[in-house]
């Protein structure tokens, strides 16, 4: 099996002792073509997420950013245990999920909520937004009858800038435009006060008029609610915007991790900084040299035993294919996952 990191679980476990949300070592590895057999970690598995560790506190915003197919995805999905690590876990509050959710599935459902990034295939459409949103008040018991559920929702509606809600709750999904409805989905996640919150990629399909309206609103609601909150996105500029702090994913690994701005303006990482000169600039003034990169990310099966961003990097050289490079803390908890730290 190939080397982890090197700073590896239990180091971030000791760094972020006291994190509301910890996230251990966590892989979800699926078996490649057909083979589904008990797992050997000797045949060919497709990566999909490779070791993660990150936390988050309460009131934080971490985000985690990349190309599409690097894994962001799915490690929501993991997150919110739709999905089953293959490796490691999730504890929040020094408590596995996997034991909360065993403990009492309902009361992990309220702790943890997921924002999808489809709002027109959150909702069951033959159901009114009424019956969307108080179904889940009756299934966790929340209201004593009808008129109290439904007093809830027009409230939390208005709350949410949705007018008039008697009007918007009489209708149907396909009714509302794609802001109104991840506008509701928000709110219906935050029915429950979440501790956790998932949004993975929440403004992807909305018009850019709605964008900034729905990220201030989670961030409104998170910050007012002091939930830990996990936003996943390719969207470099919105991700600074909202997050505290921002982990880079490529292929699976965090390859750096630091706070927003730092991760910004000082990427170490080679893919962080493809990323970052490759993105638009909101000052038209500032002069930003695009680095090109060759060919397509490699394969997710049983990728390595070097640096996976090591045959498309314009740094690599013959070392960086031999073995996994080490995380170095360049200062500040600026983590970056590379062996070519300050070489030409």
């Amino acid at each position: 099996m190939e080397d982890i990191l090197v700073v590896t679980y239990m180091e971030v476990e000791r760094m972020n002792n006291n994190a509301y949300v910890q996230i251990k070592n966590v892989s979800r590895w699926y078996p490649h073509k057909s083979d589904k057999k008990i797992i050997d970690f000797n045949k060919k598995w497709i990566k999909a997420v490779d070791q993660v560790s990150l936390s988050v506190n309460k009131g934080e915003i971490l985000g985690v950013i990349g190309e599409s197919g690097c894994g962001k995805s799915t490690l929501g999905r993991i997150l919110a245990r739709l999905e089953e690590p293959t490796k490691g876990d999730i504890f929040i509050n020094q408590t596995s999920t996997q034991k909360l959710i065993e403990d009492d599935p309902r009361k992990f459902r309220r702790l943890v909520q997921i924002i999808f990034q489809n709002p027109f295939d959150t909702f069951t459409p033959r159901d009114t937004i009424l019956e969307i949103m108080t179904r889940p008040l009756k299934i966790h018991g929340i209201g004593n009858n009808k008129g109290e559920r439904y007093d809830i929702v027009k409230k939390e509606l208005e709350s949410g800038g949705l007018y008039p809600a008697e009007d918007i709750l009489r209708r149907y999904p396909h009714e509302l435009s794609g802001g109104q409805l991840q506008r509701i989905s928000i709110l219906r996640a935050m029915l429950f006060d979440p501790e956790f919150i998932i949004a993975d990629e929440p403004v992807s399909m909305l018009d850019v008029s709605v964008r900034a309206e729905i990220i201030n609103m989670l961030k409104k609601l998170s910050k007012e609610q002091d939930s830990a909150v996990i936003f996943i996105s390719h969207d470099i500029a919105l991700t600074r915007y909202i997050s505290d702090n921002i982990a880079v994913m490529y292929l699976g690994r965090i390859v750096e991790y630091g706070q927003g701005d730092e991760i910004i303006k000082n990427p170490q990482h080679p893919y962080t900084k493809v990323l970052i000169s490759n993105c638009p600039s909101i000052d038209p003034e500032e002069k930003i040299m695009n680095i090109k990169i060759e060919g397509e990310p490699p394969t997710p099966i049983d990728p390595g035993p070097g640096c996976y961003f090591a045959p498309r990097c314009y740094k690599a050289v013959d070392e960086c294919y031999k073995k996994y490079p080490a995380t170095e803390d360049v200062g500040g908890g600026h983590l970056v996952a590379c062996d070519r730290l300050n070489k030409k």
